[in-house]
């Protein structure tokens, strides 16, 4: 939870900067940063279909694919495996900054900070789905969606922090399907 409480708060940190800053409607500025919320949940799905789980031997210990992220659809509740380290995070974060800098200059600052949020936002999601049980509460319909990715499906419901792009691109899982209480099952073919 160290993680989560400091990717926030350096994008709070940049986010007033760019508030007290950066002269701009605040609609504006308030605008960018749900969108940047919005691009990351497109991004965590784009991410975890066609990268996570490209090929179909993922989950083969020799393939780059299973040492990203095989392992963890093997060993589901292993903590270590729930996160990239501290470190990497913010390295990669200060990537796309640059990146998105390129892209759009100065309302970085406010777009930026909506991105790595919905980082935090998905590394939150992420631990509560795989060290909780489910929850009585809007979580549960997170929860249930990554667990039958996890334990049915593994060729659906790629989105971790949200159904959205899921919905959008056909990959949701069956309606009403019943969460499982066995192991693992080998992927799907298709």
């Amino acid at each position: 939870m160290a993680a989560i409480t400091t990717y926030v708060a350096i994008s709070v940190i940049i986010f007033i900067y760019g508030l007290l800053e950066i002269d701009q409607q605040i609609v504006s500025k308030v605008g960018l940063l749900i969108f940047g919320l919005l691009v990351f949940t497109l991004v965590e799905y784009l991410f975890h279909r066609f990268v996570y789980h490209s090929g179909k031997d993922y989950l083969e210990e020799g393939n780059w694919q299973y040492k990203v992220h095989g392992v963890h659809h093997e060993h589901p509740t292993d903590k270590d495996l729930l996160a990239m380290p501290i470190p990497l995070a913010i390295m990669l974060s200060t990537i796309f900054f640059g990146i998105f800098w390129l892209i759009m200059g100065i309302n970085t600052f406010f777009f930026w900070p909506g991105f790595f949020i919905g980082y935090a936002g998905y590394l939150y999601v992420h631990y509560i789905v795989h060290t909780r049980k489910p929850p009585n509460n809007a979580f549960n319909i997170l929860w249930s969606h990554h667990h039958l990715h996890h334990y049915v499906y593994d060729n659906k419901a790629y989105g971790v922090s949200s159904p959205l792009w899921d919905i959008i691109f056909g990959t949701m899982p069956p309606k009403n399907e019943p969460l499982p209480r066995q192991k693992r099952r080998r992927p799907s073919k298709n």
